[in-house]
Formats: C-alpha cells, sequence, structure tokens
C-alpha cells in the first residue's frame, strides 16, 4: 500500500528576554526588527495555500516582550529611540552608535540591493579601526543620517510585506532624501506590525492552519535546571562548574508558567512542547508528563543515541511513544538534514534548484515507505526567524515555489503535529525505555557548559539563587517566594540564550551586550529585594574577542603548490607571528606564521611550521575553524606526503585545493564557508598529530576575521 509522505513543519519563534524588568529599558532590537520581518508573513504567506498546515512554537518570552510595544506599556528599545530621534539633534556617541549598529544586517541582502544603503555602508566602511571614527563621523551630513535611520528600519520589514504596502513601496523606490515624515511611517509600520503579530498567529489558529506550541517560558534548557550533571550523559569527563546547580523545581515552574501564559493568549494549553535548544532527558521528561503535554519533539541525534541505533527511516519517520509510571506522551524527532538544508544552505541556491532538491529528498523517503504499515511523518524543525534574511526576497520566493509544489502533489500531506498523532497514533515498537539526555546541537549540551565562561555563569547563577531563596523563601507550598519580580528576574536569567554567547562555541557583535544583560538580571534580584548587589556581578563573563588579524592590503592569487613559489604571491595577505605571546613556544611549538588573503571567491590561508620539528614520518593535520558559520576546512597529510582538504558544513564535506610541502597552502570558497563579503566571522587554528591536537591558536577563543566586501580597494584602504 503506497501512503503520502506527511510532512510536519515546526517554526520555533524565540527570542531571549532583552527587556531589563527593572528599568524597562531594552538595549536590542530584534524583538522588534523580527516582528516587522518574520513573524507576520511566515503565516500571512500560508492563506493562499489552505491545505498546508504547520505548527508554530512561540516561546512566552517572546509574546511578553511584544505585548511590551503596544498599549498600554508602550515601551521602546535604544535602537528605536535613536530611529525616532531627528537626525539633526544626534550627539556625538549617538552618531556613533548609528554608525556602528544601523548596518546589523545580512550586507549581501539587505544592504547591497538597496544602492542608497550599500553607498552609506561604502562610506562609512566596511570596518573602522577605533581611530579613524572621528573622520568617519564628520564624513556623514544630517541627511545621511537620516537616510541611514530610514534605510536601516526599512530593510527590516520584510520585503513582500514592503511590497503590499504603498506608502512603504513608495518610500523603497524613493531610495533617498528621506524626511523625518519618511522616517516616522516606517516606524509606524514597525509597531503596526509589532501589534498584528498575535492576532495573525491566533486566527490562523481559529481557522485550523495551524497548531501553537510553546517553549518553557523563558527558554532555559531543563535538563540542565534539573541537574547539571546530566551534561555528563554525552560528555563523561566535561568539566563541570565548582558549584553544583539542581533544582528540578525552577524546571517545573519554568514549564508550568508557560503553559498558563500560553493558554492566557492564546485560549487553550497547548499539545506540545519545543523543549528550549531541543534540550531532553529523563528528568525534565517526567515534569512534561507530570504536565500533560500531549507530545514534544528533539532532534534525531537524541533518538539514535537513546536506541543506540544507527540512522534507519523506518524509525526516524514516526512517532514514538514514551511511558513513564503510566503516563505517556508521543516524541517526534527532527529530519536533521532536511532541517538544517532549509536553514543552512538552501539559501545559497536558487529557489527553483532548492525546492527541486527538497521535493526530490521527500520523493525519496515516500519511495521507501511503500507497503509499510503507517505513513511516513517527516519532522521538519528550525527557527522560523533566523534563517529568512540570507535567502534572496527574506525567502518569499523560497516559499512560494516550495508551498505551490507541496500543495501540488498527492505524494505529500502538510499537516500539524497534532493532526496526524490524531490520524496515526504514536508507534509503541521499539519502545524507547531510555530518553538520551542532549540538545538538538550534536546530542549534547557543550554549548551551555564546560568551557571556563559557561561554568562562571552557572555559578554565579548559583550563587544569586541561594542569596534568593534566604531572602524570599517560599511559603505555603508555592514554588517560589512572595517577591515575584525578584523570581521573576532570576528566571530571565536561567534562559539559554546568555550561555549560547560564552566561551567560543557562538559569537556576534553584541557579546559584551549579552553578557551585560545577563549580569543585569541577576542584579535585578537584590535590587527588587533591596539588598545590597554584589560587587562580582559588576565584572564581566565574556573576555572580549581578541584582536582582528592584520589587514591585506589587497587580493592575492597564490599558486596552491605549498611552496613559496614567488615573493609576490603572498605580498598583500595579512600575517600574523604566532610566537609572539605563546606559552607554547618554549615546549617547541610547531606553528610559526598564519598568512591570509582573499579574492573574490575564495579566502586564502597559508601555515608556516617549524620544519626542523614537524616528524616527516608523521601524519598531521590542521583545522581551520570558523564557529560562528558552522564549517571547519580539515587538512590532512600522510607520511607518504599525499594531502587532503576538505570544507566541513552542516551541509556535508566538499572537498577544495590545498597544498603541503614547505608549507601549507589552502583555498577556502567563502560563499559555502558563509564567508559573506563585508562581514566579520570568527577564527581559530588547531594542529593535530594523528588524532591528537598538539597546538592551538589563539589559546583562548578566536581570532576577528575581516572579509572584505566586493569593493576591495575601498575596504583594504580603510
Amino acid at each position: 500500500m503506497s501512503h503520502p509522505v506527511y510532512l510536519a513543519f515546526v517554526w520555533h519563534m524565540h527570542q531571549p528576554y532583552y527587556r531589563d524588568l527593572r528599568t524597562g529599558e531594552c538595549f536590542m532590537p530584534w524583538v522588534r526588527l523580527h516582528a516587522a520581518k518574520d513573524y507576520v508573513d511566515m503565516v500571512t504567506r500560508l492563506e493562499a495555500f489552505p491545505t498546508l498546515h504547520q505548527t508554530f512554537n512561540l516561546v512566552p518570552s517572546l509574546v511578553d516582550q511584544l505585548q511590551a510595544y503596544l498599549p498600554p506599556h508602550n515601551l521602546s528599545d535604544s535602537f528605536l529611540d535613536l530611529s525616532s530621534k531627528p537626525a539633526g539633534e544626534l550627539t556625538q556617541p549617538e552618531k556613533r552608535f548609528v554608525l556602528e549598529n544601523f548596518f546589523l544586517a545580512a550586507w549581501d541582502r539587505m544592504i547591497v540591493p538597496q544602492a542608497r544603503y550599500h553607498e552609506l555602508l561604502m562610506k562609512r566602511g566596511a570596518a573602522v579601526p577605533e581611530e579613524a571614527w572621528p573622520a568617519a563621523i564628520r564624513r556623514f551630513q544630517t541627511q545621511d543620517y537620516l537616510d541611514l535611520q530610514v534605510w536601516f528600519n526599512l530593510a527590516w520589514i520584510d520585503p513582500w510585506l514592503r511590497s503590499q504596502d504603498r506608502a512603504l513601496a513608495a518610500l523603497e523606490r524613493k531610495g533617498r532624501g528621506f524626511t523625518e515624515a519618511d522616517k516616522r511611517a516606517v516606524l509606524q509600520a514597525h509597531l503596526r506590525l509589532v501589534g498584528e503579530v498575535l492576532p495573525t498567529y491566533q486566527h490562523a489558529a481559529q481557522r485550523g492552519q495551524i497548531e501553537l506550541t510553546c517553549s518553557p517560558y523563558y527558554h532555559p534548557i531543563l535538563p540542565l535546571l534539573c541537574d547539571l550533571q546530566s551534561a555528563r550523559e554525552s560528555l563523561p569527563h566535561v568539566p563541570l562548574p565548582a558549584r553544583p546547580f539542581r533544582h528540578p523545581e525552577d524546571a517545573r515552574t519554568q514549564l508550568q508558567l508557560a503553559l498558563a501564559r500560553h493558554t492566557e493568549i492564546f485560549g487553550k494549553p497547548p499539545a506540545g512542547l519545543w523543549p528550549s535548544e531541543g534540550s531532553v532527558s529523563e528528568e525534565m521528561l517526567r515534569l512534561a508528563l507530570a504536565a500533560k503535554l500531549r507530545w514534544m519533539a528533539t532532534d534525531e541525534d537524541i533518538l539514535w543515541k537513546s536506541l543506540q541505533h544507527p540512522r534507519a527511516p523506518s524509525l526516524l519517520y514516526r512517532p514514538h511513544q514514551l511511558t513513564r509510571d503510566g503516563q505517556s506522551l508521543s516524541m517526534i524527532f527532527r529530519d536533521r538534514e532536511l532541517s538544517d538544508l532549509i536553514g543552512f544552505t538552501y539559501s545559497q541556491w536558487e529557489p527553483a534548484a532548492a525546492v527541486k532538491d527538497f521535493m526530490a529528498r521527500c520523493a525519496a523517503i515516500q519511495e521507501q515507505f511503500n507497503g509499510a504499515p503507517h505513513p511516513a511523518l517527516v519532522s521538519i524543525i528550525l527557527d522560523g526567524e533566523n534563517a529568512w534574511e540570507y535567502y534572496p526576497g527574506d525567502g518569499h520566493q523560497f516559499f512560494q515555489q516550495l508551498y505551490t509544489a507541496l500543495a501540488a502533489d498527492d505524494r505529500f500531506r502538510v499537516v500539524t503535529v497534532s493532526e496526524y498523532l490524531d490520524q496515526h497514533p504514536a508507534c509503541t515498537e521499539p519502545p524507547l525505555a531510555r530518553l538520551h539526555a542532549g540538545s538538538w546541537i550534536g546530542g549534547n549540551f557543550s554549548t551551555w557548559i564546560g568551557q571556563p565562561e559557561k561554568n562562571d555563569g552557572w555559578e554565579r547563577l548559583a550563587s544569586v539563587r541561594a542569596d534568593l531563596l534566604a531572602h524570599d523563601p517560599p511559603s505555603d507550598g508555592q514554588l517560589r517566594g512572595r517577591n515575584e519580580p525578584a523570581w521573576k528576574s532570576f528566571w530571565a536569567a536561567e534562559g539559554s540564550d546568555w550561555w549560547w554567547w560564552y566561551g567560543d562555541t557562538n559569537s556576534s557583535v553584541q557579546d559584551m551586550e549579552f553578557d551585560r544583560l545577563f549580569r543585569a538580571h541577576l542584579a535585578n534580584v537584590y535590587q527588587f529585594l533591596q539588598q545590597p548587589v554584589p560587587a562580582a556581578l559588576s565584572v564581566p563573563i565574556k573576555v572580549k574577542a581578541e584582536a582582528a588579524l592584520p589587514w591585506p592590503t589587497a587580493a592575492i592569487a597564490p599558486t596552491l603548490d605549498g611552496l613559496e613559489t614567488t615573493y609576490y604571491e603572498w605580498l598583500y595577505a595579512g600575517s600574523l607571528d604566532l610566537r609572539k605571546g605563546s606559552a607554547m613556544q618554549r615546549a617547541g611549538q610547531l606553528l610559526r606564521m598564519l598568512w591570509y588573503g582573499f579574492d573574490a571567491t575564495h579566502c586564502y590561508v597559508r601555515l608556516d611550521f617549524d620544519r626542523a620539528r614537524l616528524d616527516p614520518n608523521a601524519a598531521w593535520s590542521v583545522a581551520v575553524d570558523f564557529p560562528d558559520r558552522q564549517a571547519t576546512v580539515r587538512i590532512s597529510r600522510a607520511p607518504s606526503g599525499t594531502t587532503r582538504a576538505e570544507l566541513l558544513t552542516p551541509a556535508g564535506p566538499t572537498p577544495i585545493s590545498c597544498g603541503w610541502q614547505r608549507i601549507l597552502e589552502v583555498a577556502i570558497p567563502r560563499q559555502p564557508a558563509g564567508l559573506d563579503a563585508g562581514q566579520s566571522a570568527r577564527m581559530r587554528l588547531a594542529l593535530f598529530n594523528e588524532q591528537t591536537a598538539v597546538e592551538q591558536h589563539p589559546m583562548n577563543g578566536t581570532w576577528l576575521l575581516r572579509i572584505p566586501s566586493d569593493e576591495a580597494a575601498a575596504v583594504w584602504s580603510a
């Protein structure tokens, strides 16, 4: 019997709690900007395809922040304040803030296509050294600042929505010479779209086209709240904080508050849960069962580690029932390949080619399930907000073509998770007797614990919680004390996002602001308790990133033969002496010099070695890692002298060109590595003997690799 394949798209809508609960201030604009660009259109574009049903997961802390912009609160954010201020009245510090922050957008998709916005970026410079800021500020006239205020906010409105609004479309065509009235129209559109988010979701749910689910209230990693020791289930030797943290009561509170808030907003409790970062464990499973949830989702890696089974479509493409102490729920597992193709890869393809590839992959699954007793459920789960700015047209063409193809093909049914469960109850064989503790990233918790900065965050959290409990203990069987603002500030600090930016696993230009806000939430606990704030909370956790790598002076075109073919091939590259400031030098450091440069399509990296110490009879390899791009280059050299180089991304390995003889030279394709023009990436190196890491540069953190724009001469002269 041939069944259609059921596709369950689950879009996770999430932002950490940016607003200071004590002052009401908000220094990050991402809730508002994503409301203008992603939250409304992701649902609205479904209206043309009524047979396609999807699941949307809204985190309660996001819902709260959306409502904060609306009556009766009418709160703002610092970016909105400086957007609203007349350009002619900006102070010198405000002008610098605007120039530093109003280009925070995907340059290739959001800035370069808009001639005036791109012109302003080139006028500022893609990279501005500290000493060059006074001159950059002087180069901008009042009209330049006004045009930049408008373009930053206009570019963050979804281009399809812009085209539907006559006034916004006219401003986009106007392009430059904006007035203060033009700017007010754009900012009013932002607030209008913020106000449309929740009604849009409510109406779509009422007509039965979407299912609404939630995550724990402030998006904490529930297994780690339950017990930090759960991190050692996947990583037995991961360093844990010196001070333990085990508070399943916090995990239960975050879950119960989320379900109550969801019910308040949408009129009924959610049937399903996307646990923050897909993080699960046996202990948090029991909390979900006690909360009477019908289903929960996580990544497929959790399934294989729970079953101790290699990847098998018959096991992945169906729900599994988990029963503990007579209570049951269904668990669905994210197809990592299909989800990551949409999240990280298809944005670099032509929409038609991406849709063709996606449909072919789904058709192959359908063929595999011919004659199966139950139809396949393919769960495609990813952020519903962060990928689209890297797509042409914010993903509109991709979605239109994808939805058109799915709606017209009888081999596929696009359903909510609960719709599938209604028609095809969860299978019970083989039973999931154990739920592996891990997240959607590698099936472990290394993104949130183990490195010194991450562990420092947990230790500060534990210390503050002990003080909170001492000054405001629970009473009358409650899960918390009577000082609700103090507890809310603490729960906001339990959110996963603060740890996301600690250590070197991820990085952003606002790392230090994330650190400051985490510590502000903790400091507010004491403020609300009317207690002195510990001095330790004024000390940053985040170590400032290393200085940027030296800047190349022109494009290069080296011959990748592993030799210094000519004096000139690396003459214009940036270079860094790896021996300076390195404690490893006394122990026989092998890596001596790093060189790097660019042309229009590639980033070139060269490494010089202490060849007298490099054993020619050993197998060596070098990893060039770009952690914030999810890309790694691995170059291996066998004792025979043969070399191999691969670029590793979520899409899989790709062979690349290299040469390794007296020196190592490698060409890294910029586009698949995510080294987008005009942006910056974090970079680090590691040298391996066999499988053992013998050197890492820098010793802590990463370097900042600045990537030239297409106007390389302008960038290199900055």
